[in-house]
């Protein structure tokens, strides 16, 4: 069987692929994450793009210049969460690079606003033909095929503790989100900064493998259109959360006790249990 059999390659040619097959493609070589146990946020949404040599990201600054010849299209991933331990929203990039026959040629990803390489130079990492294993950063979610690069970070365990939600509207000092007409810029930074701080957890470093879902893939144009949707409604949800606690007096949110059940029971929430193979399990 040839590689481009074994991976379901049909020899599309890039000007003829409809919205369907990009659609396709982009689950099919979909990269495999992994999380902390610990970790508070799985991924929400992912807005994906099919691209070429020479193109624009449309999700991060960057051209796709002096790219291998042999790439035939490159796969974009806007990875969305809502949260990240220090302020509402987060958009993380992968980049696969695929050659004519369908193989993996490389991978790139973000980490902190740089650009990583995402593929071991053994292609160790390369699951089943076409899905790059990465690991994700402890609750800021930087990516990196290594998880020892995060224990080099001198903030690891203070991003994820002291100063978690820290940043609360704010990302990159610039707000995240439009704020709702009339509504207390101060009031609705320090709902967040509290809703976060009840994550705050110290990484276990050990990891879980996390398979993104078909139906969390949107094109990137669909998720663009979606965010500030989906950021209104977050911030109205938080609203209404400290609303009824302030209503009942209830002395900890009940995102606040689950969590910290969760965490003086050393237990890691069901959806990250159930969809794949912790690191120890890979290894053997």
């Amino acid at each position: 069987m040839s590689e481009s059999t074994a991976h379901g390659w049909e020899g599309m040619n890039s000007q003829s692929r409809s919205a369907g097959e990009e659609r396709t493609l982009c689950e099919r070589y979909a990269p495999y994450l992994m999380f902390d146990l610990r970790e508070p946020f799985l991924p929400n949404l992912v807005g994906f793009t099919l691209l070429e040599a020479g193109d624009d990201s449309p999700s991060f600054p960057r051209t796709f210049t002096d790219v291998d010849p042999r790439t035939d299209f490159i796969l974009e991933y806007a990875i969305w969460w809502d949260y990240e331990i220090g302020h509402v929203y987060q958009l993380e990039q992968i980049w696969v690079y695929v050659g004519p026959n369908g193989e993996v040629l490389d991978c790139e990803a973000t980490f902190h606003g740089r650009v990583l390489k995402g593929l071991h130079k053994n292609r160790g990492n390369l699951s089943d033909g076409t899905h790059v294993r990465l690991f994700v950063q402890p609750g800021k979610h930087a990516l990196s095929p290594m998880p020892e690069v995060f224990e080099l970070l001198p903030d690891l365990y203070l991003a994820t503790g002291p100063r978690a939600g820290e940043d609360g509207l704010y990302a990159g000092g610039e707000i995240a989100c439009l704020l709702p007409p009339g509504g207390e810029t101060e009031e609705i930074h320090d709902r967040v900064r509290r809703y976060l701080r009840s994550f705050a957890f110290r990484p276990a470093l050990e990891y879980t493998e996390y398979r993104l879902l078909p139906e969390q893939f949107l094109s990137w144009r669909q998720l663009k259109e979606a965010i500030p949707i989906r950021l209104a409604d977050r911030l109205l949800e938080l609203e209404l959360i400290f609303e009824r606690d302030k209503a009942y007096g209830a002395a900890e949110l009940l995102a606040e006790r689950r969590s910290k059940r969760t965490r003086e029971s050393g237990t890691q929430p069901e959806a990250l249990r159930q969809p794949g193979r912790t690191q120890q399990e890979e290894a053997q």
